[in-house]
C-alpha cells in the first residue's frame, strides 16, 4: 500500500536522485529541450581580502537567472551593483543567451533593475503580506 510520508528538509541523496531520474525521464518522454543548470558566480573583494558585493546566477536552458545580487552597506550607491549586473549581461550577450531573469520583493530594489531595461513580467501579491514579490525580465538582441 503506498503511504505519503512528510518530512522537514531536503531529500535524502537516494531519493533525490530517483525524483530527478523520473523527471528526465518523463521530459525526455515529452521531447523536452534537455535540462542543464549551470552556476556561476561574480565577487568582488576589498584590499583586506574581504566579500563586498557578489552576484549568483544560474544558466537554466538559453537565459540566465540573477539568483543573488548583494553589496555591502559600505559599497552602495558606488555603482557596484550596476557593474555587476552588466557584467552578467555581458556574459549572456557573449554566449548568445536569450535574456535575463530574475526575483525581487517590493522592499528591495525594483525599480534598480527597471533602470538597467529590465520589465515586470509576473507580481505575487501580498508574498508576505503587505509586500510584493516581482519577476522581472530583460530580453536580448541575439541572433539564434
Amino acid at each position: 500500500m503506498l503511504k505519503i510520508e512528510f518530512a522537514k528538509g531536503g531529500l535524502d541523496a537516494k531519493s533525490q536522485s530517483e525524483l530527478t531520474a523520473g523527471l528526465e525521464s518523463h521530459g525526455q518522454a515529452q521531447v523536452a529541450p534537455p535540462y542543464q543548470k549551470d552556476r556561476f558566480n561574480w565577487t568582488v573583494h576589498n584590499d583586506n581580502g574581504e566579500l563586498v558585493a557578489a552576484l549568483t546566477a544560474d544558466l537554466l536552458w538559453d537565459w540566465l537567472y540573477i539568483d543573488e545580487l548583494w553589496v555591502d552597506d559600505r559599497c552602495r550607491g558606488t555603482g557596484m551593483g550596476t557593474k555587476l549586473m552588466l557584467e552578467a549581461e555581458h556574459y549572456a550577450t557573449t554566449h548568445n543567451l536569450s535574456g535575463l531573469w530574475l526575483w525581487t520583493q517590493s522592499w528591495q530594489a525594483p525599480m534598480f533593475y527597471q533602470k538597467l531595461g529590465f520589465v515586470e513580467f509576473t507580481r505575487f501579491d501580498d508574498f508576505p503580506a503587505g509586500y510584493n514579490r516581482i519577476g522581472l525580465r530583460k530580453a536580448l538582441n541575439t541572433t539564434k
